[in-house]
């Protein structure tokens, strides 16, 4: 255990074989796994007063689980991106078919000019509080500069399959 973080996060989890990376009496990890037994609506919700218009939360399954978006699709991953004009908190019907939900961060970072979407590059990570067994807290730094656990903070509840789900069904 140490109470300093390794200069660059990305070598640290290169060394680690991707394991978590000991902070004081905290872990840094790189995404976080949800086992889930069926069916179930997951809720992300954005928390604390900025606006993250360069960070997004990202949901994936591998191969066989998928997340419903309210036009009928079926995915296998989406981004939830925080903005003035949207709401803070969205939900998702999922089926993870065996399939652990997968939850990560992703930011905006500059490459000769062009905009590209990364996630696990340079000094990204996350915290993860586990606050209930239905609920987790994240706060996730986006890679650029030092490890700064304040670029992003979301929370991720899960519901029973039959809750409201739908925009139409909630607002």
């Amino acid at each position: 255990m140490t109470d300093l973080l390794p200069p660059d996060l990305q070598d640290a989890f290169i060394d680690s074989l991707g394991e978590p990376i000991q902070f004081g009496k905290e872990e840094i990890v790189q995404a976080d796994r949800w086992e889930l037994s069926g069916p179930t609506v997951v809720e992300v919700r954005l928390v604390g007063d900025s606006v993250y218009t360069d960070d997004s939360v990202r949901l994936s399954f591998k191969k066989k689980g998928r997340i419903f978006l309210s036009d009928d699709k079926k995915v296998r991953a989406v981004a939830i991106h925080d903005h003035t004009s949207l709401p803070r908190w969205t939900r998702h019907y999922i089926d993870p078919k065996g399939e652990a939900l997968l939850v990560y961060n992703a930011y905006e970072v500059k490459h000769g000019g062009q905009i590209m979407t990364e996630s696990w590059t340079s000094n990204a990570g996350m915290i993860v509080e586990h606050v209930s067994p239905d609920m987790r807290s994240y706060e996730c730094s986006n890679g650029q500069g030092g490890f700064d656990r304040t670029n992003l903070r979301f929370e991720v509840s899960i519901f029973p399959a039959d809750t409201p789900w739908l925009p139409k069904d909630i607002y």
